[in-house]
Parts: structure tokens; C-alpha cells; sequence
């Protein structure tokens, strides 16, 4: 590195260090956390239940007239010793400013207007190329409900950066996506029998026109109805179909990428096993059939079982963890259609007086529906420690390992990401 260089990297370290201490100190709010667990998904005793917690002291510290909000305002520091996922591996230090808006407006006694955010602004200190905004999964619901039917109306939206969690853009130096999603779910609860209907429509869009992606856009529908067995159990049948699009503009790989349906046929099974132990598994048949054909297509399509599997255990105070498990036929990250076989292990750990500790362990693998020789493995592992430091700041560290081997040559990379950071609620 060159001296201006080192001066320009400290100007900047110094200048996000100046932002990160100017918001703990400016920004005022907070409001509601994990929503109370409801004893049915609609009527008026689930709204009041929630609307309850809601109010709650100690669910906000901003109250704007009716409106309650939460601030939380965070630095993270990270050392990533491959960046651009490749195997010539290039480190580089990144600071990550962000900021975390909660919000909840009881509009009526039984309507609630509901806001999450979660922003932040990547700051690669060498590779500026890879700087950008960044948006976690973050949305706004708007919860109607009306004797036995309760309506969601919701947005959801994020943008991913150049990261390991984007498993099929391995090897892309300026990967960027935005995914939103907008609908609406009703559901009609008669205690006995619960049934729900929703749509939703999603854009996929590459936010770099050098990446040589298509965008995409998706029309979902799906409806299940399930009947309570016994009152732990509830088990049912789901449908669900999509029409999918791809834009060719800009996109060097438009020519296979035909527009496409897909729709799925199935069952499901939520159950209570325990006061500790909670289980849900979704199987059936699916099918994704491409608007027109190729020669340059290995496979006209795709069709076969998916599996959706969710167990959450608190084995005791100190310990609990979830597993999940399954398949499915998507979109993926890169608006390409992909069939992947996935598995996590998330266990948590609380044997150390205010520490939290996660050790989550992660494989996936992915095959193009449209090449099948287009494939990857991703085997992941990672520690994460977090300690409340004082009353409203929290710091935490953690550790991530990812090693992905691909069936396109020249596309197998390992990262090594360490991590700091520190939010404050006010």
C-alpha cells in the first residue's frame, strides 16, 4: 500500500467510526419484538392477545402519537480473506454501518400496520469496486382482521451483495441482486379447520448490466387447507403454480432462459410434540416446464418430489437448536431456475452467564435445471459469540468457514470471514 493510500483508509475508517458514534447518540425509538405466540391465527381474542403485547412497556421507547418505533443503530467490522469468491483468493477489510427501523401502528383495535428494516452501506477498504448497499430481509405488513379471517397485505424486500450466501454467482466480482416480493394471504380459522389462499408477485433483478443476468418476474398462487387431528397435530393438503418471466434485456444468457410455469402438488403436518419440541414437514410432486425448447437445453424441464422439513427443540435451559432439511425447484439467487438438496443445523448455547453462542452447520447443493453439468457443493460451519455489553449496547463476534466446489471449472473457492460488531437500542 501507498502512504496516500493508508491516509485515504484511515480518513475513511475514522469517518464511519464518526457516523456509527453520531447515530448511537442521535436517533431515538424502539418498538415491538417477537410477536406474542397467538392461541389461533385469527378472531378477536389472537388481536387482542397481540395488541397486548404490543403496548407493552419495554416494547418501544418511541411512541409518536399512536405509532411506536424502535431505532437501532449498529458498526460491523469484517475480514473476508477471499472477496470476490474466487480461487485466487483476494482478502480486504469491509466496515458495515447500518441501522435497524421497527415500527408498529395499531390503525383499529383489530388492524395492525407493521415495519421492519434492515439497512446498511458495505465499505470495502481496498476493492472499492465491490462497495454497495445492502438491504436484509426487511418488509411491511398490514394485518386485517375480521371475525374467523384474518388478511395480510405485505412487501418484502432485499438486496444481497457479492457474498458466499449467493451459492450459484460464484466467481461474479460485482454480484448484486434485488429480490421483492408483494401479495396478499388470507386466512379463514374455524379451530378445527384452518384453510389459507395467497398471492404473491416477485421481481428478480441484477443491479450490475455487466453481470450478463436476466432479470426475472414471478406470479404465485397457492392454497392449502389442513384439519386439526387431534390439538397438537394439523395436517392438510397445499397447491400451489407460478408463472415465471425472464427479461432479456441486457442479459448475454436471455436465449436460455425461456419463460417458464411450475406448480406443485402436496401435503403437510404441523405438530406439537412436546411443550419443548416443535415439528412441520411439507411433500409432494412438482413440475417446471420451460415456454418453448432448445437443443442447447440438456432437459426440457424438470419434475419430481420436494420436501420441506422444520424441527425446533429447547432441550433445556442452556441448549436448543433447529433442523432443517429438504428440496426444492427455484429461482435461486441469480434468477436462474435451480434444483438444490439443502440441510442446516442450528444449535444455541447458553451455559455462559450473558454470552450467546450459535455454531451453525450448513450444505447445499444445486443443479441448473437447464445445464446439468451447472452444479455446486457448499459445506459451511461458523461460531458466533454476542454479549449485552451494558443496558442498551450489544457487541458480538464470530467466525464463518464456506467451501464451495463446482461442476464449472474455476469456480471452487474457500472464504474465511471474521467478524465484529456493536448495535445500540436506545
Amino acid at each position: 500500500m501507498t502512504g496516500n493510500h493508508l491516509i485515504q483508509t484511515e480518513l475513511r475508517i475514522g469517518f464511519w467510526t464518526l457516523i456509527a458514534l453520531a447515530g448511537f447518540f442521535s436517533i431515538v425509538g424502539t418498538v415491538r419484538g417477537q410477536e406474542a405466540l397467538r392461541i389461533s391465527m385469527a378472531g378477536d381474542l389472537a388481536a387482542a392477545t397481540r395488541q397486548q403485547a404490543e403496548s407493552s412497556i419495554g416494547y418501544y421507547n418511541l411512541l409518536w402519537g399512536p405509532v411506536a418505533w424502535r431505532f437501532s443503530p449498529g458498526l460491523g467490522m469484517d475480514y473476508n480473506d477471499n472477496v470476490r469468491d474466487q480461487q485466487n483468493a483476494q482478502g480486504d477489510f469491509i466496515l458495515r454501518p447500518n441501522v435497524n427501523v421497527q415500527m408498529n401502528w395499531p390503525v383499529t383495535q383489530l388492524n395492525d400496520l407493521n415495519l421492519s428494516l434492515t439497512a446498511g452501506y458495505a465499505d470495502y477498504l481496498r476493492y472499492q469496486d465491490l462497495n454497495q448497499l445492502y438491504v436484509n430481509p426487511s418488509g411491511i405488513s398490514f394485518d386485517i382482521y375480521a371475525g374467523d379471517f384474518v388478511i395480510d397485505l405485505h412487501d418484502r424486500i432485499s438486496v444481497t451483495e457479492n457474498a458466499y450466501q449467493n451459492q450459484s454467482a460464484g466467481g461474479n466480482t460485482t454480484y448484486a441482486s434485488l429480490q421483492n416480493t408483494a401479495g396478499v394471504n388470507a386466512l379463514w380459522d374455524l379451530n378445527k379447520a384452518v384453510m389459507t389462499l395467497g398471492y404473491d408477485h416477485g421481481n428478480y433483478l441484477a443491479l450490475n448490466s455487466s453481470q450478463g443476468l436476466p432479470d426475472a418476474a414471478s406470479e404465485n398462487f397457492f392454497l392449502n387447507g389442513g384439519v386439526r387431528l387431534v390439538p397438537e397435530i394439523l395436517a392438510g393438503l397445499e397447491v400451489g403454480g407460478g408463472l415465471i418471466h425472464y427479461s432479456g434485456s441486457g442479459a448475454t444468457n436471455s436465449a436460455v432462459t425461456p419463460d417458464a410455469t411450475q406448480w406443485n402438488v402436496g401435503a403437510f403436518c404441523t405438530a406439537t410434540i412436546s411443550d419443548y419440541m416443535d415439528a412441520r414437514l411439507d411433500a409432494g410432486y412438482t413440475v417446471f416446464t420451460p415456454d418453448t425448447t432448445s437443443a442447447s437445453f440438456s432437459s426440457a424441464g424438470i419434475s419430481g418430489f420436494y420436501l420441506q422439513f422444520l424441527l425446533t427443540h429447547r432441550v433445556n435451559q442452556f441448549f436448543n437448536y433447529s433442523l432443517s432439511a429438504g428440496r426444492s425447484i427455484d429461482l435461486q439467487y441469480t434468477g436462474q431456475p435451480y434444483d438444490r438438496y439443502f440441510a442446516r443445523w442450528q444449535p444455541n448455547w447458553s451455559f455462559l452467564r450473558k454470552y450467546t453462542i450459535s455454531t451453525p452447520l450448513w450444505w447445499e447443493h444445486g443443479t441448473e435445471v437447464y445445464f446439468q453439468t451447472v452444479s455446486y457443493d457448499q459445506y459451511g460451519a461458523g461460531i458466533d459469540i454476542s454479549r449485552q455489553l451494558t443496558q442498551k449496547l450489544s457487541g458480538g463476534i464470530s467466525y464463518q468457514f464456506v467451501k464451495e466446489t463446482s461442476g464449472q471449472p474455476g469456480l471452487n473457492y474457500i472464504d474465511n470471514i471474521v467478524s465484529l460488531s456493536f448495535s445500540y437500542q436506545f
